[in-house]
């Protein structure tokens, strides 16, 4: 039986049948089904070398394998400002524009920036800036303003797997990645497996399950695999995306109003927006306190993500003081579909007896 107690987050997910679904339930119209973000970005990258475009305007706030990608496929990168309410500082993008630059942004959680900014954009689109639009964070791509949109599923569901959706034709840059063999997703689905029985049986060894998955994980960043896997993408579409999405919704307003209270914590997205699938809550913690309480919460069963701690011992990012503050203090709480109401309530209480142990100023 699972144990209510028990989160279990951080980009990976165990096998589950729950919300299978016998009928095709995600919106793929107009994509291009691939390995996951990193591979399409980096059929991106092709298509931006071939027409002559080799620097790209990033948010300063990002994960460093981006910055990875990037770089490995032959461009190079600027950087630019993201507020810590995660809006685009839309002066400090103008000052770092530069010719035959394409410009980077990410919908930060699963929410799309403000209507004044994707209107920005929307000008630098006309203006003939190539956009590229990360929803690694959000699933869906019905709604996109970039020239390229994808996402990453593993990030949502225990599959592999990322949609490209653009109006350029990539078939010429995708035939060059046919028959790369997948080492990473036998292990993977191994450990999706085994990490179930592990959970809600005790079967198996921890530190076993974690070299499983590091080995796996190794083998996505060395293997430079594109094309998707059919098994994965029908296991992706015949989710009950619907059910999903309404769940996350009603976890987040419902953590929201459990933590509302809670003077530690400080909500950065205080609302849902009318249509988003949001992948965490994510708060900053005051005090410099995020560290101590997020080992409170190991200590007590529960794994929370913090995005993107490898900022912080990044050269090529750290300088940046204001993502580097933003880093020290953000925490994503749990919201996703294998979250119940105890477990909120359980996240909650967790939270509340740690924050009554500190003096806050």
């Amino acid at each position: 039986m699972e144990s209510e107690s028990f989160l279990f987050v951080g980009g990976e997910f165990y096998s589950d049948d729950r919300w299978k679904t016998d009928l095709p339930s995600f919106p793929t119209e107009g994509t291009i089904f691939l390995n996951g973000g990193k591979a399409c970005l980096t059929v991106i990258c092709d298509y931006l070398r071939e027409h002559g475009i080799h620097r790209v305007l990033l948010p300063a706030y990002l994960c460093p394998t981006i910055v990875d990608t990037l770089e490995s496929c032959g461009l190079s990168c600027d950087y630019y400002n993201i507020t810590p309410s995660f809006t685009i500082d839309t002066t400090d993008l103008e000052r770092h524009l530069h010719d035959e630059q394409a410009v980077y942004f990410i919908n930060y959680f699963g929410f799309s920036p403000s209507p004044e900014i994707l209107n920005y954009l929307c000008e630098l689109k006309h203006a003939g800036r190539i956009l590229i639009e990360d929803n690694a964070q959000s699933g869906f791509l019905t709604h996109t303003t970039g020239d390229f949109a994808f996402n990453s599923m593993r990030k949502l569901c225990p599959f592999d797997g990322g949609y490209l959706k653009t109006d350029y034709d990539l078939e010429p840059y995708l035939a060059a990645y046919t028959g790369r063999e997948n080492h990473r997703l036998p292990l993977i689905r191994q450990y999706r497996s085994q990490l179930r029985d592990y959970l809600f049986d005790d079967i198996g060894d921890r530190e076993a399950l974690e070299a499983l998955f590091e080995l796996a994980e190794s083998y996505y960043a060395s293997d430079e695999v594109v094309l998707g896997d059919e098994e994965e993408r029908q296991q992706i579409e015949h989710l009950d995306w619907a059910g999903i999405k309404q769940l996350r919704r009603q976890n987040y307003t419902s953590l929201l109003s459990l933590i509302s209270r809670n003077q530690l914590i400080s909500p950065i997205f205080p609302a849902l927006q009318p249509d988003n699938m949001p992948l965490g809550l994510p708060v900053y913690i005051r005090g410099g306190l995020r560290d101590q309480l997020n080992n409170y919460l190991g200590e007590n069963g529960i794994g929370l993500t913090i995005h993107w701690e490898d900022l912080l011992k990044d050269p090529r990012l750290n300088g940046n003081a204001l993502a580097v503050e933003m880093t020290r203090n953000i925490l994503t709480l749990a919201i996703d579909q294998y979250t119940s109401q105890r477990q909120l309530e359980f996240l909650s209480k967790k939270l509340a007896d740690f924050t009554a142990t500190v003096r806050l100023d």
